[in-house]
């Protein structure tokens, strides 16, 4: 029998042409065929400059996406309607329109309405306060405006009085911050400190008047804070003060000197030109406030002469 061999015609084994490449060098380029193309034939295009394991998008199929498993009308937004939501119920602006009439009688009251004296119109106020109660409705607006010249007829004479007045106006428009302030300051001649601190504290954050200061110190001072009240008098500019804000800062910073037994400290504190004045609103404060101090740091001799040069302040 004849050895098996190839024939001439038959083609060679392809680890014949691995050798034949390895020894060649390159791969050869493939043949392109001859077969004319079809229509719909897409073996134009240079898919061999990019092969496939290069696409991003090959590596995940498109029925492998989260979002194609869940439709846009199974989200759970549009089984609610928006007209449906609780936040609608209350409108955007709720905290800052003005109280309606009676509004303010709905919610709870902890004290009486103190009554006004018949002759008390509200148009007693400056018009720049009256200028601020506009937010307010027409009735509750002059309610309030009656209510605040009621509380700076007693403040000197009657604080008691003049608190209920400040509550009042407080319960009524407490988002006010003339409002706040004129209740703190009642508050705090009728010897409520903590809730004149509250207030007052409150008409700063509202209006951001440096005029609070001095009362603000006032309150830590009668409260015992003695340094806070320093703290708060030392940072103030008593230039940018009136003359009623640097008198009510001067006696704030005298009582914590007092309390902190800096007696003679007090004395030199109160010691300004306002001291010859009788017919202010803070004269008869002043006034006894120097003659404490005067016998505090023992000048009782000159606390008695100054008494004498002033006795409608302390009859």
């Amino acid at each position: 029998m004849a050895p098996f061999s190839f024939s001439k015609d038959k083609k060679p084994s392809r680890s014949n042409s691995r050798d034949r490449k390895s020894v060649g060098g390159a791969r050869p380029a493939r043949k392109t065929s001859d077969r004319p193309a079809r229509d719909g034939d897409k073996r134009d295009k240079p898919r061999s400059d990019r092969p496939r394991s290069d696409r991003p998008r090959s590596d995940r199929p498109r029925s492998d996406r989260p979002r194609s498993d869940r439709p846009r009308s199974d989200r759970p937004r549009s089984d609610r309607p928006r007209s449906d939501r609780p936040r609608s119920d209350r409108p955007r602006d709720d905290r800052r329109r003005p109280l309606e009439t009676g509004e303010e009688e709905r919610r709870q009251r902890s004290f009486e309405t103190p009554p006004i004296p018949a002759e008390i119109t509200g148009e007693e106020l400056e018009k720049k306060i009256i200028f601020q109660l506009e937010s307010l409705t027409p009735g509750n607006a002059k309610s309030v405006a009656r209510h605040l010249v009621a509380l700076e007829r007693f403040l000197e004479e009657d604080p008691q009085r003049a608190n209920l007045h400040g509550k009042e106006i407080s319960f009524r428009a407490g988002r006010l911050a003339i409002v706040r302030e004129r209740a703190g300051v009642a508050a705090l001649r009728a010897g409520f400190f903590k809730e004149a601190l509250k207030d007052l504290r409150a008409a700063l954050r509202i209006g951001g008047s440096i005029e609070m200061q001095p009362f603000i110190a006032q309150c830590e001072a009668e409260l015992g804070n003695a340094r806070k009240a320093l703290e708060i008098a030392g940072s103030v500019d008593e230039a940018k003060l009136g003359k009623s804000g640097r008198v009510e800062l001067r006696i704030a910073a005298a009582k914590a000197r007092s309390i902190l037994g800096q007696n003679d400290a007090a004395v030199v504190t109160l010691k300004c030109s306002e001291l010859n004045t009788t017919d202010a609103t803070w004269s008869k404060r002043l006034h006894k406030a120097y003659r404490d101090a005067l016998i505090a740091s023992g000048e009782v001799s000159q606390a008695k002469d100054f008494e004498e040069r002033f006795p409608q302040s302390f009859s």
